[in-house]
């Protein structure tokens, strides 16, 4: 039994025995170092960038797509995520959204008009630069971030009065913070970007929070006192200048019907003159007098009472000329 099992084990042998060792191990050799080899191959997915370093130093950044690098030992990549747009919490104690090293606090800023206000927001913030993202920050990113909205708010709310804030200048506001907490980024290097900065609320510290609404509902009636006023100031000044541009109209046109008069009396008063000054040389002047005597006594006594007078034995007559004899 034992030849017969050793026999075929002897034909095996045989059969490479014309081979040298030294080739079989090189073939190994060289299999094995292939397969090293194409370790090197690596893909980096859509919206992330890989940083390749070489003996711990950066060398290059490579955008999505297949790449090869020397194997490990002398190349390393690490793949970092770009395209996600990441959210941090200023202002706001939410432990879930808190980064284990450093949770959110509350932010208490002082105005310009020197108000004390607690201040919330929202940033949206991605890598941009995926080297500096990951050797540049020596500690938490959102510790970075939450430092440099931090300075940014404290430094352009001191600008500002707590209505600006809360009204006109909101808007503005958030647009400078954003680009004064980026240069900060920027001037770390930390290669981060801010996407976005919302105020979520504005809301006094606790202690003061009744005053504050009560500063706010007085400041409230102001306003609506102001516009009611306005509006009635609306509503009055159009139609008293209505009024006055009639009363300026009916004095213009009773002014130009008084000058057209006055310059017809004072024509028929010339034409009149003359005819008297005509008429003087062919008539006596007693009786041109006694004819516009008449005349002026038929405009006027139709406009007035009449009384009728006599003397106690009624034989006196009553003189109604008014023209003396000169």
């Amino acid at each position: 039994m034992t030849a017969e099992r050793r026999e075929p084990l002897d034909d095996i042998a045989g059969a490479f025995r014309h081979l040298r060792w030294s080739i079989i191990i090189a073939s190994a050799l060289l299999v094995a170092l292939g397969g090293y080899f194409l370790t090197g191959f690596y893909t980096v997915k859509p919206g992330e960038q890989g940083v390749v370093r070489r003996f711990g130093r950066v060398i290059q950044t490579v955008e999505p797509g297949a790449h090869y690098r020397l194997p490990w030992p002398v190349d390393r990549v690490e793949v970092v995520n770009v395209g996600e747009v990441r959210r941090a919490e200023i202002g706001l104690l939410l432990p879930e959204h808190g980064h284990p090293a450093f949770m959110s606090e509350k932010i208490q800023l002082l105005t310009g008009d020197e108000n004390v206000i607690n201040l919330e927001a929202i940033v949206h913030y991605r890598v941009k630069d995926a080297a500096r993202y990951l050797y540049r920050i020596n500690f938490s990113e959102e510790r970075l971030l939450h430092n440099a909205v931090a300075a940014a708010l404290v430094e352009l709310i001191a600008q500002v009065g707590v209505d600006d804030i809360l009204t006109t200048e909101k808007i503005a506001a958030q647009g400078k913070i954003l680009w004064k907490a980026q240069k900060v980024l920027d001037d770390y290097d930390s290669g981060l970007q801010i996407t976005a900065f919302n105020v979520k609320a504005i809301v006094p510290p606790t202690e003061v929070a009744d005053a504050f609404r009560d500063v706010m509902t007085a400041r409230e009636d102001k306003e609506q006192s102001i516009n009611q006023a306005q509006g009635y100031r609306n509503s009055v000044i159009p139609e008293a200048r209505g009024k006055a541009r009639e009363m300026v109209a009916e004095a213009e046109g009773y002014r130009t019907e008084a000058v057209n008069q006055a310059q017809g009396n004072a024509a028929r008063f010339d034409a009149m003159l003359a005819e008297y000054r005509k008429n003087s040389q062919i008539y006596s002047e007693d009786v041109t007098r006694h004819r516009l005597s008449l005349e002026t006594m038929e405009k006027v006594l139709p406009r007035m009472k009449k009384y009728i007078l006599r003397d106690s034995d009624g034989k006196q007559r009553i003189n109604l000329r008014f023209l003396n004899r000169q």
